[in-house]
């Protein structure tokens, strides 16, 4: 027999700068260009993917605007772009939109997908089809998110994924995630530890069984 222990997990910010409050200028994403953002997770927990936050202008899905977010992984921990990284095989639902305003978007998986521990990976944002223009905050707010989470900064590709360059400028998003609980050591009771158990029990209960009796013949004997 077995005896295991769970706990609640909270959604929380895996990693991200999002604001609704302080657009700055933005960049515009098209088929051609990209912006992929970098971190790397601490050792511990992985993390459960549950949606992830952008701020867009340009985002129109009725003139058939079509926003491409993909994962790169890098368990070996030395990209510094997705060029040296591994597409993973996530996809996204994209919400709909009828308006070019300024507006906060939540994509959300169509499959679960796990942030692995200790490994790094790079969000890659641009444009199927359409184009769209992705807000960056003013003042500039750099990226945070859990504790011992480290930042790869932010590469521009201009050619497709050809090549990349570092980019200064820092775009609006969040990663909405959920820790992983970890699995809990079980508890095994042995065959001896159970007929041990058994036996003290049916002990007590003898011993009360006793008890009792002699309780019964004392009355017996003083009534």
């Amino acid at each position: 027999m077995l005896a295991f222990s769970s706990s609640a997990q909270a959604l929380t910010t895996l990693w991200g700068n999002y604001s609704s409050t302080n657009d700055g200028g933005s960049i515009s994403m098209f088929p051609t260009t990209s912006i992929a953002v970098g971190f790397t997770l601490p050792t511990g927990s992985n993390y459960t993917l549950n949606s992830i936050d952008f701020r867009l202008r340009n985002y129109n899905t009725s003139t058939g605007d079509v926003a491409l977010i993909q994962i790169y992984r890098d368990s070996g921990k030395t990209s510094s772009n997705p060029l040296g990284a591994t597409l993973e095989s996530v996809t996204f639902n994209n919400p709909n939109s009828s308006s070019d305003a300024v507006g906060n978007f939540n994509f959300i998986p169509t499959t679960t997908f796990t942030f692995l521990a200790d490994t790094r990976y790079w969000l890659l944002v641009n444009a199927s089809a359409g184009d769209d223009n992705w807000m960056r905050n003013q003042p500039s707010v750099t990226p945070t998110g859990i504790s011992g989470m480290t930042s790869n900064g932010y590469q521009l590709t201009a050619n497709t994924g050809s090549t990349y360059a570092p980019w200064t400028l820092q775009y609006s998003f969040q990663i909405n995630a959920t820790e992983v609980p970890s699995t809990p050591v079980p508890f095994e009771f042995s065959h001896q530890a159970s007929l041990a158990i058994l036996g003290g029990a049916w002990l007590v209960r003898r011993g009360l069984k006793k008890k009792s009796a002699g309780k019964i013949l004392v009355k017996s004997v003083n009534s």
